[in-house]
């Protein structure tokens, strides 16, 4: 803003207008600074500072104590930088010693860049100009760069042309007793070349200082614009800054899902990335749960031990009748912990999974209840629809318990990128927008690998019991041998009679016909069926919904933050999530202007 009224300029400041009183609240100084520029090829590097005379006492209405104090604060601000010549000023009328200004160049303790100039040599009383002369020859008070003498522009010569003022100067100086002192040292031409000798001898005093705070400062300003993160202006700029940061994060997902977990500290640091042991560890209770209870009722039958084995460890009483009424429930699991944290997973699945306990009991009588439902007007033999609707019921535990693993290992997945993406954009606003665009397709691939299981449920569960494992037939086989041996080995008497008798009973076990015997065979063929569908059923859940789905597929979702994604988002998508706020963008012009001058400078410093 360019000011062309004094007034204005003086009310910005807060300073009197010059030739009016101070008024209250006014001062007559200010610390603004007033900069004139000449630039061009044939200038000097060189600035030159008129500050206000130092005065001791105020003037009512003219100036004040702080008007005293602000001017002595200012010289000393100027005269404190060591690459300031300090050219202190003195009217040659006046007693040097009274002038404080010598006293405060006692900033400068060596005395390498003060210099003393006496101004109005014209002025002088006569018989006085002796005392002057020894001044500027260094009898009396001494500066080690000592003295020079000029003549102002009287009063009447102010509207004088430079080469005039210059030839009076020189005319003065030629008489006596001036003309005794050094040439050297008196006159404007001889204050300019002092000048310039003292510019050159500290500025060379000065480089090695110079080059040291210029590198210091570059390096401040780089690390202001280090700590706002890489330039963010053009849309190529916000397309390999977002790049940059899909490499990383997909590096760091390849070393998480590889398990290799010591080529980057992050993984100590966030337990939430060590995703596979996460996965491995619920994998291993997912199977103890289905183990457990999986199965509707206990396959033990009355005669055999109530302990728990592999099958089930329940041994609670059985209600003949297997109802769906909740009041019939024995276990409820909630929503766990990690789930609350992650919002966005809220409508991927039921609030609660129900999951009864495996049942003990009468199994028999189950079956047969289920088997005289469906009997027909052959001899007695398994009916078509026995097995299927038996199964359907023995393992309805499955979906519960598998559906609430899975919501664990997405939760896990989730937290994962969740984690993942904070450690690699640090940058709240842009980490913010870049997951608002990822979320769809985040929930969309969580849905996939959600139906998915429960397309593998519902073949396990409603399709035609079925399976080409021998270990089917090999199972049955054992259970109807474990059968005939406990029946002969029930009667444990030494008479042989009684032996006789028992071996008797278990071969009126094997001939087909009789209803005991055809429900102990749809006891035998669902056993055996269950344990070779109950494994299969769990590799294909971990294989395929949760290590191929969510893992190890090229559409998982820990692969949609990618390169690829980056380079096909919009450049209205590009500007929502890598481009810069307008406190960033001011924030970043500063250094920049301040490294480009002083990168200038450097190659200045190169040539010199």
């Amino acid at each position: 803003m360019i000011l062309t009224n004094i007034e204005q300029a003086c009310k910005i400041m807060n300073i009197s207008v010059p030739g009016q009183n101070v008024e209250p609240g006014q001062t007559t100084f200010s610390d603004d600074v007033l900069k004139i520029e000449l630039c061009g090829p044939s200038r000097e590097n060189l600035s030159i500072i008129d500050i206000p005379g130092i005065f001791r006492t105020p003037t009512e209405g003219v100036t004040t104590k702080i008007d005293m104090a602000l001017v002595e604060k200012m010289v000393w601000d100027y005269i404190r930088d060591e690459r300031t010549v300090i050219l202190a000023v003195l009217p040659a009328p006046t007693d040097i010693a009274t002038q404080s200004i010598l006293t405060m160049a006692k900033a400068d303790p060596d005395g390498l860049r003060t210099m003393g100039v006496l101004t109005k040599p014209d002025l002088v009383d006569k018989g006085a100009e002796q005392g002057i002369i020894d001044l500027v020859m260094g009898k009396r008070h001494p500066l080690r760069l000592g003295y020079c003498i000029v003549r102002n522009r009287g009063q009447a010569e102010l509207n004088t042309a430079s080469s005039e003022r210059s030839a009076v100067e020189s005319h003065f100086f030629n008489q006596t007793p001036w003309s005794t002192l050094d040439k050297d040292r008196v006159g404007l031409l001889a204050l300019k070349e002092r000048l310039q000798e003292l510019l050159v001898e500290i500025t060379q005093r000065e480089f090695p200082k110079l080059k040291s705070q210029i590198d210091q400062r570059l390096a401040a300003c780089k690390g202001k614009l280090a700590d706002l993160g890489p330039d963010r202006t053009s849309q190529e700029q916000q397309r390999r800054y977002l790049q940059e940061m899909a490499i990383e994060y997909q590096k760091l997902t390849d070393y998480a899902v590889d398990v290799y977990y010591n080529r980057n500290p992050v993984f100590d640091e966030i337990p939430a990335l060590r995703l596979p042991t996460l996965i491995v560890e619920r994998n291993d209770a997912y199977i103890k749960e289905i183990s457990r209870r999986g199965h509707t009722i206990d396959f033990n039958l009355p005669e055999e031990e109530t302990a728990a084995t592999s099958e089930s460890d329940a041994s609670e009483g059985f209600d003949e009748e297997i109802t769906e009424d909740p009041t019939d429930v024995s276990c409820i699991l909630p929503i766990s912990d990690e789930d609350n944290e992650c919002s966005e997973l809220c409508d991927l699945f039921p609030v609660d999974f129900v999951i009864p306990h495996t049942r003990g009991g009468n199994v028999l009588g189950w079956i047969e209840k289920e088997y005289r439902k469906a009997r027909g007007r052959s001899l007695e033999s398994i009916g078509p629809a026995v097995i299927p609707t038996l199964w359907q019921q023995q393992s309805k535990n499955l979906e519960a318990i598998t559906l609430h693993y899975f919501r664990d290992v997405i939760t896990y997945v989730h937290k994962f990128i969740c984690k993942l993406l904070c450690h690699v954009c640090p940058n709240d606003r842009t980490r913010n927008s870049l997951f608002s665009i990822i979320i769809d397709p985040l929930l969309e691939r969580y849905h996939n690998a959600i139906n998915h299981v429960k397309f593998v449920i519902k073949v396990e569960r409603f399709g035609i019991p079925l399976t080409q494992n021998h270990y089917f037939s090999d199972n049955l086989q054992k259970f109807r041998v474990d059968k005939v041996k406990k029946a002969l080995e029930s009667p444990a008497r030494a008479d042989p009679t009684e032996r006789c008798v028992g071996l008797e009973k278990a071969i009126t076990l094997v001939p087909i016909g009789n209803v005991e015997q055809t429900i102990l065979d749809i006891h035998a063929i669902l056993k055996s069926y269950y344990k070779v569908a109950r494994k299969r059923f769990v590799d294909t859940v971990c294989m395929q919904g949760t290590d191929y789905h969510l893992l190890s597929s090229d559409d998982s979702p820990l692969r949609i933050f990618s390169p690829l994604f980056v380079s096909s988002l919009t450049n209205g998508q590009l500007e929502s999530i890598a481009g810069e706020d307008p406190s960033s963008k001011r924030l970043r012009k500063t250094p920049k202007l301040e490294i480009e001058a002083l990168e200038d400078g450097k190659k200045l410093l190169r040539t010199v």
